[in-house]
């Protein structure tokens, strides 16, 4: 595939920059400095005193990267392994082993990044302003939603902004997911539902719509026949569903209603780069707690990404095109959600080639 040219990726960074991303697990950042990589920078993630800080990951002496250095002093400092300068939480310098007693350069600090934890991951903004609030996930916080471990999947070789749009279309079921999201030989147009079924507020875009899924895990698992020890997971023929949607440029909630409950999957995206994308996902619902449950709908949930990864990983151009440049043939009322989408986007000068 044609790569756009190096201002275009430039342009995509510095808007991806603004918006706060998540870069790791929360159970994964232990008491050492992990590496990450976020839109082509090298960053050092690492827990100092009661904070998670994150630091360009190269030492102001001479270059190396602090990932590889340790936590000293208790837990207050990173120490780089090269000639032993230590940093503390705000990437001040506060230790040069061979000038003990001397003054400290004031020149002698990294830049630190602004850090967030919440919901189970460190998020990372590099702007010191950034665009829009963490990806709106009041699920997290519902005693009413039984939650599966926040799960971690192989990297996709596509843009972040590609994969929140494979989640948001919502007339592509029979054709790329026959037999879980939709019916092989059976396109159906989703019917909007609400004055305004496609919003956009601020930073995020709300979809609404009504469709028909075939029986499966997703909304057709139930939970009160067992059989022994085991639980015994029975398949209902699921009509009617509507999901409620909730994008950003580098997040998806698709939260699905039925007879049986309602369900949620929210997937985080980590821009690595332009072409270059990790997807955090956790999957919530209010029906079938039984843990002995979440393997079956994990593996469906991943069914259904692989089903759209080489299609999504096929799209061109790798950046989105502005909606002016007329290269993507948009039609209505298909492809609201999309046009709206993008829109949004361009607000923050997210789509550049």
């Amino acid at each position: 595939m044609t790569q756009p040219d190096p201002e275009a990726i430039e342009r995509y960074r510095i808007a991806m920059e603004r918006f706060w991303h998540p870069v790791i697990r929360s159970v994964d950042l232990l008491d050492q400095p992990v590496k990450v990589v976020l839109l082509d920078q090298n960053v050092t993630v690492v827990r100092l005193g009661d904070e998670v800080a994150a630091f360009p990951d190269v030492c102001r002496h001479l270059g190396a990267a602090l990932s590889l250095g340790d936590v000293v002093q208790g837990g207050q400092a990173l120490r780089c392994r090269y000639h032993g300068w230590s940093y503390d939480k705000s990437g001040q310098c506060v230790d040069i082993p061979l000038r003990a007693s001397e003054k400290i350069p004031a020149q002698a600090r990294v830049q630190r990044y602004q850090t967030q934890e919440r919901y189970g991951l460190v998020w990372v903004c590099l702007s010191e302003e950034p665009a829009a609030d963490l990806p709106p996930y009041p699920e997290f916080d519902d005693e009413d939603y039984y939650k599966n471990e926040l799960l971690v999947h192989e990297e996709w070789a596509a843009s972040a902004p590609r994969l929140v749009m494979a989640a948001l279309d919502d007339t592509h079921f029979s054709w790329v997911h026959p037999g879980t999201l939709g019916v092989a030989g059976q396109p159906t147009m989703p019917e909007r539902v609400g004055d305004i079924p496609v919003r956009v507020d601020g930073a995020e875009l709300h979809s609404r719509y009504r469709t028909v899924l075939p029986a499966g895990p997703l909304a057709g698992i139930m939970a009160d026949e067992t059989e022994g020890d085991q639980a015994v997971a029975t398949e209902v023929e699921v009509a009617a569903v509507e999901f409620v949607n909730t994008a950003t440029v580098n997040s998806m909630k698709n939260v699905l209603i039925s007879e049986h409950g309602t369900s949620v999957t929210w997937n985080v995206y980590l821009p690595i780069s332009y072409n270059r994308t990790l997807t955090f996902t956790q999957l919530s619902r209010t029906y079938d707690k039984d843990p002995r449950f979440d393997a079956e709908i994990e593996a469906f949930n991943l069914g259904v990404k692989n089903e759209d990864k080489a299609i999504v990983e096929s799209q061109q151009p790798w950046l989105l095109p502005p909606l002016k440049a007329q290269m993507i043939l948009y039609v209505r009322p298909e492809d609201v959600p999309l046009i709206e989408f993008q829109k949004m986007a361009e607000r923050f000068g997210v789509p550049q080639i």
